[in-house]
């Protein structure tokens, strides 16, 4: 990224197995880039949860059922998933998907909080400033996060 202003940088897109044990990879992501833009600890840490807990509704069941150890049987949970972080110098979008079109995520709203038994929505809710959830037969499942930030110094590369 060198050279680059932070208004001109890429999102950073990682594409992880659709498996608990790999969402760690993407709270680490979130905490490096946090503590690469000089973000505060209180705050990377409540984008770590809200990646954890995102992530987590991709790995659910459709019916809102704990992840299987048998997921290679269940054609209803993702192959595959897919953050991208895109940082800019007033908020944070963190958008997690399906790529493989494998799995539907919830529409938030009335009685459709069934990841984790409705949980997982109240908390990244509590977190972020804005949530969007849209799924269509192109792009699958797609839970876009806004996290807007303070006014903080710009890093030089």
């Amino acid at each position: 990224m060198s050279g680059m202003g932070v208004s001109e940088r890429q999102p950073i897109s990682l594409v992880i197995p659709g498996k608990a044990e790999y969402v760690g990879l993407c709270r680490l992501v979130a905490s490096v880039v946090g503590a690469r833009e000089a973000l505060d600890e209180e705050v990377i840490a409540d984008l770590k949860l809200v990646v954890t807990e995102a992530c987590t509704c991709f790995l659910w069941g459709p019916d809102g059922s704990p992840p299987s150890d048998e997921a290679e049987r269940h054609p209803g949970e993702p192959s595959s998933i897919r953050i991208d972080f895109h940082v800019m110098p007033e908020a944070w979008e963190i958008t997690i998907s399906d790529p493989d079109h494998k799995h539907r995520v919830p529409i938030s709203g009335p009685g459709h909080d069934v990841c984790q038994g409705g949980l997982a929505l109240t908390i990244i809710k509590a977190l972020v400033d804005s949530i969007e959830q849209t799924h269509s037969e192109t792009e699958g499942s797609v839970v876009r996060l806004v996290k807007r930030l303070t006014a903080r110094p710009v890093l030089a590369d």
